[in-house]
């Protein structure tokens, strides 16, 4: 009997791998495994279990995918940076306290402040306040007149007019740093205030060691130092 079920033990787990299997009985009343197809009887359970009955599909693709990141640029080892030059102060900044600008290398795209400085450092350098102020007015009194020598005190600053310049735009260094400072701030002032009331619309003005020949046309104001003023009848019809 024992040898009967280890034959029938061997032969079911060797059909189990071969085949479908079914249980017949036998005429001696023992059990033998016996081997069927698979389209009738229990193999119908095994053959789920050897072909699934629903075949594993293929994974959809994805929308997320792996980039390769790119390394970083080397940092250099030295950064140049260019910092925007500093506007000059205005007039009102520098009566104010703000710092004097430097003088320019010459008036050429000067600002109306460096050009009437310039001119009263080299006129009158020498000479009390209300002498430097007198002429920071001459120079602002001619740019108010319209059409006549300038609109603007660059424009009236010119070698026909005064007599310091070089040339066109060039003119002697300025070494006084002091001297320098106190012609800014007058020309600040004059740019701000306009021409002086002292001195009536004088738009002329020559030192005393000169005699013009435009003198007899004019009407005299007032003597400063050694600068004598006058004004042009012609320059109040202009205005």
């Amino acid at each position: 009997m024992i040898r009967a079920v280890l034959a029938t033990a061997i032969t079911l787990v060797g059909t189990w791998y071969a085949g479908a299997l079914v249980l017949s009985r036998v005429d001696d009343g023992g059990e033998q495994a016996v081997r069927r197809d698979v389209a009738v009887g229990l193999p119908a359970v095994q053959h789920m279990a050897r072909q699934p009955a629903h075949p594993p599909s293929a994974s959809p693709p994805s929308d997320l995918s792996l980039k390769v990141a790119r390394a970083p640029a080397p940092r250099p080892a030295k950064v140049d940076t260019v910092r925007p030059v500093p506007r000059p102060a205005t007039p009102r900044q520098i009566l104010q306290g703000a710092a004097i600008p430097s003088p320019p290398d010459s008036l050429r795209n000067a600002s109306d402040l460096s050009c009437i400085a310039v001119a009263i450092y080299h006129e009158a350098r020498d000479q009390e306040d209300f002498g430097q102020r007198a002429v920071a007015s001459v120079i602002v009194q001619r740019a108010a007149i319209p059409g006549r020598w300038g609109d603007t005190a660059c424009e009236n600053i010119v070698p026909s007019q005064f007599s310091f310049l070089t040339s066109r735009y060039d003119y002697p260094p300025i070494n006084d740093r002091k001297a320098w400072e106190r012609a800014v701030r007058f020309a600040a002032q004059a740019l701000l205030e306009g021409p002086m009331p002292e001195l009536k619309g004088a738009d002329h003005y020559h030192t005393t060691s000169v005699s013009p020949g435009w003198v007899p046309s004019m009407t005299r104001v007032r003597l400063i130092d050694d600068h004598v003023f006058y004004v042009d009848p012609r320059s109040s019809q202009s205005l």
